[in-house]
């Protein structure tokens, strides 16, 4: 399974409801209200498929992989996720 960052904007509160209901069955980091650290088995079109059904209009969405070329300040439960969980360092 390969990681991604998963970042949302929405102009309503309903968009975000129905994204984190889409979201949580995935194994996730949340990094902030709207940004994730996301587990998925596929590629990020795959992902954006899998999320796009409660993308309105004038939302948002931005998704990468992640890879081993990464670093953070101040983000402990992300860095904690990534290097427990998918053994993925920093260089």
């Amino acid at each position: 399974m390969a990681v991604f960052l998963v970042i949302l904007e929405f102009e309503k509160v309903e968009s975000y409801n129905r994204a984190r209901k889409r979201i949580q069955p995935l194994v996730t980091c949340k990094l902030s209200g709207t940004a994730w650290l996301v587990e998925f088995d596929g590629d990020a079109f795959e992902l954006q498929q899998y999320l796009q059904e409660f993308i309105l209009q004038n939302d948002s969405l931005f998704i990468s992989a992640l890879n081993h070329d990464w670093a953070s300040i101040n983000m402990h439960a992300a860095r904690r996720w990534l290097v427990e969980r998918h053994a993925i360092r920093p260089k």
